[in-house]
């Protein structure tokens, strides 16, 4: 910015003799000719609105050619590709050798009978014919007869003991032995004292008398007892 004095008048340009105490700013002159000194700067005002988004520019050339990257692994073997169409027919090989003598054919059949020669020389004897198929089974022959009785064999383990059985019925009661000859007097013992016996209820005697039946029942069945 210039600051010029009134020599200067309304030409503002670089080579003004300015005093520097004016602008040079000839569209704004005030009453004496001179033009204000601008003041401070004043604070920044708030940020306008966003403007609208503009358009898109037109695509710019294409960049230079980039250094070539590193050469990567290489990859796994892909699958096989699909079998390629059948090439054409080559050309024809070559001749190859003469192959061995085959083997001779086989013998033609008979012709009709000529009229009867002369006695030729008796011919060599022919090969022996295959064998012919196996025939059909035979019948079933009648059955033979009934073989002799094997040994006896061996006599087999002991069977486990069986389960004790039922208490058989009570013996006759045996006929009673002589008596026995009269034994010493024993010594005389001290006064007893005497108390009344008491009473055996029937189901006590019942239940001895069936043990002491069980008892002889097992001492006959081990042996022990003869019955």
């Amino acid at each position: 910015m210039f600051f010029c004095n009134n020599n200067c008048g309304n030409n503002c340009r670089h080579d003004c003799q300015c005093d520097r105490h004016r602008p040079c700013r000839p569209e704004i002159p005030d009453y004496n000719g001179y033009y204000p000194v601008p003041g401070p700067q004043g604070p920044a005002g708030p940020m306008g609105p966003r403007g609208a988004t503009g358009a898109v520019g037109p695509q710019g050339p294409m960049g230079p050619q980039g250094f070539a990257g590193a050469t990567g692994a290489t990859g796994a073997v892909g699958p096989q590709g699909p079998m390629g169409p059948q090439g054409g027919v080559g050309p024809a090989g070559p001749i190859g050798p003469t192959g061995s003598t085959g083997p001779t054919g086989a013998t033609g059949p008979t012709g009709a009978t000529g009229a009867t020669g002369a006695d030729g020389a008796v011919g060599p004897t022919g090969s022996i014919g295959p064998i012919g198929p196996i025939g059909p089974t035979g019948p079933t022959g009648p059955t033979g007869p009934t073989g002799s009785t094997g040994p006896t064999g061996p006599i087999g383990p002991t069977g486990p003991t069986g389960p004790i059985g039922p208490i058989g019925p009570t013996g006759a009661t045996g006929p009673t032995g002589a008596t026995g000859p009269t034994g010493a007097t024993g010594a005389t013992g001290a006064d007893a004292t005497i108390t009344p016996a008491g009473a055996v209820d029937d189901a006590t005697q019942n239940t001895i008398v069936a043990q002491f039946n069980l008892l002889l029942a097992n001492l006959r069945a081990a042996g022990l007892l003869e019955a």
